[in-house]
């Protein structure tokens, strides 16, 4: 079992697509497992001939346990660090003999397909809320769920012998009328749902309780004015002179970056009773997925220049959606920027990502009122918020590295020359 990244422990086999006895090649896909972080392709680290498979369908195993025994020259190849695995969001189905194949398989999830197979629920039936109508866990269980909920009123509908006439009643006798009846409060017949968290939900939750647990938190928030910001992204997006046009985002992560070599006491972990300070920038850039959040890394963020992040962070971000990482996109991390802002939210406090010493906020961009020189006026403002280990980092030093990255972003011409 490879491990994919930083916080993977176990996975969980999907699917095999090779059988004892099969022959394979290096670099084919053997089987579909499910980690912390995406739904990975398991392939095969050297040629041979497949003798056993030890762990079942279903079956999870932790991260270095042996899944499958391969006859063949496979000496030297190390489990855990092996380059093995690669996430997707899809396999490729087996060929088939049968001339009336469709034009192309359906975007699904493993674990989707896996529980569609089970039910006997064709993927052609569901309608996938993913990236490009991808189908997820999620839409089939929803699917389930509905068809369970609507097989009284089949059963209802049943065919079966007319139902006879109701004989004519006698007549009442005639009795004053009564006073209304307090209305009574109606109780859904609708079942309740209960939804098994995946393997990334239970990590996300496992890792922020013990990152609230054992982290204390404090957190720092300034404001701070976008005005020449806004217009230089609007100059570079005009010139036509990157291929990839910064963002805001793109901006912010090159303004962290600085900040942090120039306050490297914020780049830093809390490990073992000791404070260790990191010689690279690697900041992590927190990626909202189908089922939870993924912090893909940018190493080495100090040294490259602005065009050289956005194109990296939209590479990034595009893998993100298709669920596609190699191991080292996703280790590593030393500090992170999560930014709400595009979905205009004010301010918030994000949770740290242990080890790491703290993890950036970002708001919306927006219109505000300010106090210039004692006169009121208009600005594009953006709310930042620091969350800090207080064992590393005290409110002097988190201050400071917001001042740094205010003074960065309200003269952001820095950010566009090559400082490294």
């Amino acid at each position: 079992m490879p491990r994919l990244s930083d916080t993977m422990e176990e996975g969980t086999i999907l699917r095999w697509l090779k059988q004892a006895g099969d022959q394979v090649t290096a670099g084919e896909v053997l089987a579909e497992v499910e980690t912390d972080k995406a739904d990975m392709e398991l392939e095969a680290a050297a040629s041979g001939t497949l003798a056993s498979i030890e762990v079942a369908v279903g079956e999870s195993a932790a991260v270095g346990a042996v899944l499958a025994r391969l006859d063949g020259d496979s000496a030297g190849i190390d489990p855990v660090d092996a380059p093995s695995a690669s996430a997707s969001p899809t396999a490729p189905e087996a060929p088939s003999s049968s001339p009336a194949r469709q034009p192309g398989p359906i975007k699904s999830s493993p674990a989707a397909r896996q529980i569609a197979e089970e039910h006997g629920i064709p993927l052609a039936d569901i309608r996938g809320s993913g990236p490009g109508g991808r189908i997820v866990k999620e839409d089939v269980l929803t699917l389930l769920a509905s068809s369970t909920s609507a097989e009284p009123v089949a059963a209802a509908r049943a065919p079966g012998p007319p139902p006879r006439a109701p004989a004519s009643p006698p007549r009442a006798p005639a009795s004053p009328p009564r006073a209304p009846a307090r209305p009574s409060i109606a109780t859904s017949d609708a079942p309740t749902e209960r939804h098994e968290l995946s393997r990334m939900r239970r990590s996300i939750a496992r890792r922020m309780t013990e990152s609230f647990r054992d982290i204390p938190h404090f957190s720092v928030t300034t404001e701070i004015d976008m005005t020449e910001a806004v217009r230089l992204k609007a100059a570079l997006a005009a010139s036509e002179v990157y291929a990839t046009p910064p963002t805001y985002t793109h901006m912010i992560l090159r303004a962290c970056a600085l900040a942090l070599r120039r306050h490297p006491r914020v780049n830093s972990s809390f490990e073992d009773d000791a404070l260790v300070i990191h010689a690279d920038v690697n900041l992590g850039m927190a990626v909202a997925v189908d089922d939870g959040l993924i912090v893909p890394v940018l190493r080495r963020a100090d040294e490259r220049s602005l065009a050289e992040l956005a194109v990296e962070a939209r590479r990034l971000g595009e893998q993100a959606t298709q669920g596609r990482f190699a191991r080292e996109d996703l280790t590593g991390g030393t500090f992170t920027v999560s930014n709400l802002g595009m979905f205009a939210i004010d301010d918030f406090t994000a949770v740290i990502n242990p080890p790491q010493a703290a993890i950036l906020a970002v708001g919306a961009i927006k219109e505000r009122a300010v106090v210039r020189e004692g006169q009121l006026a208009v600005a594009r403002t953006m709310r930042v918020t620091l969350s800090c280990d207080h064992r590393i980092v005290d409110g002097a030093m988190a201050s400071r590295f917001l001042e740094e990255l205010t003074g960065l972003l309200e003269q952001p011409i820095v950010l566009v020359v090559d400082g490294r």
